[in-house]
């Protein structure tokens, strides 16, 4: 069937609106894309895909020289808030985009059991790929896990978060400890009683077994520490 000239004007006209509109989406999605991407990076996720929902496309005006697309809010994946100007042209008014994005990678996760307060080593986790959208706080590189503990215990399976997790304690409260000193080249060793629980590098109280004297010590692995000067 013909198109009368008045809807064929109408047609031409909308063309240009149809792919500026399309155009900006793209770029707003590019700049979520960077941000989400870039704190990937940061928290070490192996191999991370970022898809995005799909969403209605609306018109958008014309803009002389090109939007600039801000990132104000990536927090939230299910919520990712930007906002695209155009500085040729001040008139034209400010857009806002929110977007609904979903985010996978290879993660950490325990390869068996683990106890609470138990010292996690390199065979008792593993990466595999998980949805981490709701979990951002999911960890991927292998020495942010190392010597570190579990809150509560982990099941198989279960994702590493860095709230789940804390220093593991090498020396326990009344645990007997060897006392290690260090002057001009010669090693001195000793016996001693930890009157604190510690982490690695924690300053606690130690009682040297011989004198009864206590010291500062810093724990620096399971059952030894060193004088603090």
């Amino acid at each position: 069937m013909l198109r009368s000239p008045r809807n064929l004007l109408w047609g031409l006209l909308a063309l240009p609106v149809l792919t500026l509109a399309a155009g900006l989406e793209a770029q707003v999605q590019d700049a979520a894309r960077r941000a989400v991407l870039e704190a990937a990076d940061r928290e070490g996720w192996v191999a991370p895909e970022l898809q995005f929902a799909p969403q209605a496309t609306r018109p958008a005006p014309a803009c002389n020289g090109g939007w600039d697309v801000t990132v104000q809010d990536a927090r939230s994946l299910s919520r990712l808030r930007l906002a695209a100007r155009c500085p040729g042209s001040p008139a034209v008014p400010a857009q806002s985009f929110v977007l609904r994005a979903s985010l996978s990678a290879e993660v950490l996760v325990a390869r068996q059991a683990v106890a609470v307060g138990q010292a996690l080593a390199d065979g008792d986790v593993e990466l595999q790929r998980r949805d981490i959208s709701q979990t951002s706080d999911a960890l991927g590189r292998l020495e942010d896990v190392l010597g570190q503990a579990p809150r509560s215990s982990l099941r198989p399976g279960q994702i590493l978060q860095k709230r789940q997790l804390a220093p593991a304690q090498l020396v326990r409260r009344g645990e007997r400890v060897r006392i290690v000193a260090h002057s001009e080249g010669i090693e001195v060793q000793g016996a001693g009683e930890a009157l604190d629980a510690g982490a690695r590098d924690a300053v606690i109280r130690v009682r040297n077994s011989a004198s009864g004297r206590v010291i500062s010590a810093r724990v620096l692995d399971a059952g030894l520490v060193e004088p603090v000067r």
